[in-house]
């Protein structure tokens, strides 16, 4: 067995195809299929389940393929420890964020990380939280920026900052001369949120439970820039974050009385991640620092 072996395995998990697996391994498809086939005898293991119409793994073959995934999570994590015993803040690192976040932290923090860690390579990922979660346990992200808390025992995390929700209407809304509203008051209006998969509906509704608000709206917006456009037009009203609402000043904004319309946003990263002492160094960075 040899690690092109495990990588095979994990592209056809991933692509669901010889064809493309073998174009994103940059190999044939026949030398592709042989390492698979290699690995069996030396096995002596059917890992692959073959017909016409394609394959699927195997119970064996789902074994293989989990240790597969861990050990080259080990060798890529012994790749970047003997980097950073020649220099730490060298390298690539991949920073994530959730859709509510990101394209509006993102570009906040980016020239101050470029300034302060000249040697390190930036990549920004977009993603919605819980492939967030599954990218950071795989090792294909280095650290993500979610909203606390984040279920998962193989993680661990430092508070970047708190902001507040507020509440977004249209500027030709009847509330739009107030500056502050309380829960009860909005009994009567249509409440539109993110549809499922967004951390920040979830945030919401946990809002709206303790604070006796229905979701009356019979629509979901799948982004944060069609929510914005539906307050806008005066179609609905929704919660904001802080760091939104920041920078769409198009909007007219009320704070909630009574607070508990929050969220707290941490840096997070795995138990194991071998730059943890950097980790620890961006969080007491970013939080001193910048906040929306």
């Amino acid at each position: 067995m040899n690690l092109r072996g495990f990588e095979y395995l994990l592209a056809l998990e991933k692509h669901g195809s010889f064809i493309r697996a073998s174009e994103v391994c940059h190999v044939s498809q026949p030398a592709l299929s042989i390492q698979i086939r290699k690995m069996e005898d030396e096995l002596g293991v059917v890992l692959l389940e073959r017909s016409p119409k394609g394959f699927i793994f195997t119970p064996g073959g789902k074994q293989v393929l989990e240790r597969a995934r861990v050990i080259l999570q080990n060798v890529a994590e012994i790749s970047e420890l003997a980097q950073l015993w020649s220099d730490p803040y060298a390298g690539q690192l991949s920073l994530g964020a959730f859709p509510t976040l990101a394209p509006y932290y993102f570009p906040q923090i980016i020239d101050h990380l470029v300034d302060a860690y000249p040697n390190l390579q930036f990549n920004l990922v977009e993603e919605k939280t819980h492939t967030l979660v599954e990218r950071l346990l795989a090792g294909t992200l280095d650290a993500a920026f979610m909203a606390i808390p984040v279920p998962d025992n193989g993680l661990e995390h430092g508070v970047i900052f708190s902001e507040d929700f507020l509440l977004g209407i249209s500027p030709g809304h009847p509330l739009s001369k107030r500056k502050t509203i309380h829960p009860r008051d909005l009994a009567g209006e249509e409440l539109l949120l993110l549809e499922e998969g967004h951390c920040l509906r979830g945030q919401a509704l946990e809002y709206c439970s303790g604070s006796g608000i229905g979701e009356v709206l019979n629509f979901r917006a799948t982004s944060m820039e069609t929510l914005l456009q539906m307050i806008a037009m005066g179609r609905a009203v929704s919660f904001i974050p802080l760091c939104v609402a920041r920078r769409n000043p198009s909007l007219h904004y009320l704070r909630l009385k009574g607070g508990g319309a929050n969220r707290t946003i941490g840096l997070f990263w795995r138990k194991s991640f071998v730059r943890r002492d950097l980790m620890l160094e961006l969080v007491d960075d970013l939080s001193r620092e910048y906040h929306p």
